[in-house]
């Protein structure tokens, strides 16, 4: 009832007040045919209206089983789109209602003809009642004709109340805090349609089943508050995983186009942190002890080293059986301190870390690059001062192709599993890391090499926290200590902290920071939108972006879990799966940009971007196996991570769509693949590590 009565005041509303102006304008003249001829125009379309909402319930009571729910869950779908149009157009024309409203009645005022009238009476009138069946059809299924009759009477009164006072000259109705109003309103409606329209699909067999998100047995959907909430928003006390995302993104798309449309925020733009130099923060920041914490990370790194070398026993870490920890237990990996620190502890931490804070790990606690860095000052006394890295290497592609190939040999060789398999291969990585600091120089392994470094660089880009300069303050800066090595050492990166535009390279280290003078105070951390630099064209990069899509696939190589798959050779699973994604995404691209008007190079630098979130979730689930196994909580993990993933990329593709394409409505349309191959990639993580079923609604 409650939604019954919003979706028709609302829509009877602007009706209304247009025939309120209509014939306010012809209340001093005295042609009656005129007069007549506004309401039978809004006669017929009335009638038109009421008998296109009967068609649809009757549509509706005549259809059964998966039948019904293909055609309601169509007929949500449809209305969530007409309705998250009519709310956004209205977002950005309320202010000018009044206005418009004036000028067309204006026009059909102007001629001596009653047929202006007419045609503007029932276009406007069968206009918003077409749309009012169709919401109203979505909304009502399942429930009560009589509840839904009784609001549309109440909307539909209190709408005419509204006209009648601007027919009278009433200047104290709040037209545009009305609509201001209902539209958060009719977002609440319009997630309720997304949720319930899901839930159909799945019942009928069109999208996945999944499990359901939670289960509130003492608010039930079918009496009392729950049934209440049912009706108005549409509340489940079991959702579905799928309709529980679908909502989510949902809103946060809808939200995006608003902030998108109304204000487009600079890429450069973030809040600053209010504190000085001499705040403890900072103070930490510009410690000299803090570069200590690599040199201690590093002898932390051997001595787990040695103990998987060994096999060291310590306490219940014996090497003996399956790793446990009180009722904790994997039975894939081996009882050694090694694997729970690395598998079970780091490499989930450092994923998540990297996301929240930036490649805080690379620059402030990372022993590799340590051994670099010593590396190269040896390689100085012996070969004198190292190459520069080359052009091929400088294009991006070697950072997330070691990655790559490291990740091939742990899956291949077992190397989560047996902790001294690990060991040689961290110590394989180290001996690379000490052969390219003796021969480049200094922070070309960081850079270009790094295979771990490779997999947060593209993560750190979706970090809230940024480090960045203020330009005014750097401008005045006559000595510059911080492209020196006068006061601490030089970034390692060799980037310029005062044109800083990404995380990419930026290994939190701080020595920027430290070197920066207290009268200049420049470089400051912030808060910012996740993912917000990403917007910003000057930070794409084509090769990175490339590789987002075919990670993609080795992820699912790596953690897929279908039976089918079981017997195919990993080796060909692997290649099978990077060479398909990759190829699916230069397709995709290619249609996107064909939509869009944007070149295809600029298309594949910007569409892989919006995947990121969702790559940060399935390789999470797919590297942190051992961990969400160990700590049994997979399912649960899995279901939390996809829903973030996919919401995230959601909301990023709006900005980064928009801003490439050559009109608004060439960007609504080139959302429609890029929402496609998004749902792809979410309803097969969901069929390996969510799937159930849903219960038939009707």
């Amino acid at each position: 009832m409650g939604a019954a009565f919003v979706l028709t005041a609302r829509e009877t509303l602007e009706t209304s007040l247009l025939l309120g102006v209509i014939l306010a304008g012809l209340r001093h003249e005295e042609t009656r045919r005129r007069v007549r001829a506004v309401w039978t125009g809004v006669g017929l379309a009335a009638a038109a209206s009421l008998a296109l909402a009967v068609a649809l319930r009757l549509t509706v009571g005549d259809l059964h089983g998966r039948t019904e729910e293909l055609f309601e869950g169509t007929l949500m779908w449809v209305a969530v789109l007409t309705l998250t149009y009519a709310l956004l157009w209205m977002r950005r024309h309320a202010h000018g209602m009044a206005a418009r409203l004036k000028v067309d009645a204006a026009a059909a005022l102007a001629g001596a003809s009653a047929v202006p009238l007419f045609t503007l009476a029932f276009a406007s009138v069968f206009r918003e009642g077409a749309e009012l069946a169709l919401y109203l059809a979505a909304s009502a299924a399942g429930a009560s004709a009589g509840d839904v009759a009784l609001g549309s009477t109440a909307g539909f009164l209190g709408a005419l109340v509204a006209g009648a006072a601007v027919y009278r000259g009433s200047r104290r109705l709040p037209v545009t805090r009305f609509f201001q109003v209902t539209t958060g309103i009719l977002l609440v409606f319009g997630a309720g349609l997304v949720a319930r329209a899901t839930a159909a699909f799945q019942a009928a067999g069109l999208f996945p089943g999944t499990i359901s998100a939670w289960h509130t047995p003492w608010l039930s959907q079918t009496h009392g508050p729950g049934a209440l909430l049912h009706q108005l928003v549409g509340y489940s006390e079991r959702p579905s995983l799928l309709s529980v995302i679908f909502v989510l993104a949902y809103v946060g798309v809808v939200t995006g186009v608003v902030v998108e449309s109304e204000q487009r925020p600079s890429h450069t733009a973030f809040l600053r942190s209010r504190a000085g130099y001499d705040s403890p923060l900072y103070r930490v920041l510009r410690s000299p002890r803090l570069r200590l914490l690599p040199l201690a990370a590093g002898a932390l790194f051997a001595g787990l080293l040695v103990v998987a070398l060994l096999g060291i026993p310590l306490g219940p870490f014996d090497g003996r059986g399956p790793l446990r920890v009180g009722s904790f237990e994997s039975a894939e990996m081996d009882a050694n301190l090694f694997n729970l620190a690395l598998w079970v502890v780091w490499l989930p931490l450092l994923t998540i870390f990297t996301v929240l804070l930036g490649r805080v790990w690379c620059g402030s606690l990372c022993p590799l690059r340590v051994v670099s860095d010593r590396a190269r000052d040896v390689g100085d006394r012996v070969l004198g001062r190292g190459s520069t890295a080359s052009g091929p290497l400088r294009l991006g592609f070697v950072l997330p192709l070691a990655f790559v190939v490291v990740t091939f040999v742990v899956m291949t060789l077992e190397v989560q599993s047996r902790a001294r398999a690990g060991a040689l291969l961290f110590l394989a990585v180290t001996a690379a890391a000490a052969v390219v600091g003796f021969t480049f120089r200094r922070g070309a392994w960081c850079r270009y090499f790094c295979p771990i470094g490779g997999w947060l660089a593209r993560l750190a880009r979706l970090s809230p926290v940024a480090l960045r300069a203020n330009p005014v303050n750097c401008a005045t800066c006559v000595d510059k200590p911080c492209l020196t090595d006068s006061v601490a050492p030089r970034c390692p990166s060799f980037l310029n902290p005062s044109t800083l535009e990404s995380d990419r390279y930026c290994l939190r280290c701080w020595n920027c920071v430290a070197s920066c003078p207290l009268q200049q105070s420049s470089l400051t951390l912030g808060l910012r939108l996740p993912g917000q630099e990403l917007v910003n064209p000057r930070t794409r990069d084509l090769w990175e972006a490339l590789f987002v899509a075919s990670l993609l696939g080795m992820y699912a190589a790596v953690g897929h879990r279908s039976a089918a798959l079981a017997d195919v050779p990993f080796t060909l699973l692997f290649v099978g799966f990077v060479v398909a994604a990759t190829v699916l995404y230069v397709a995709l691209c290619g249609v996107t940009a064909r939509i869009s008007g944007s070149s295809l190079r600029e298309t594949l630098a910007t569409v892989g971007y919006v995947f990121l979130p969702l790559e940060f979730a399935t390789a999470l689930i797919a590297f942190g196996d051992e961990a969400l196994d160990f700590l049994r909580i997979t399912q649960p993990a899995a279901a939390v991570l996809l829903a973030i993933g996919f919401a995230w990329s959601a909301v990023l593709a709006v900005p980064l769509l928009a801003r490439g394409a050559r009109s608004a409505a060439r960007a609504s349309v080139a959302a429609l693949p890029v929402a496609l191959a998004l749902c792809s990639v979410l309803f097969l993580w969901l069929h390996w590590y969510a799937a159930g079923t849903v219960i038939d609604l009707t």
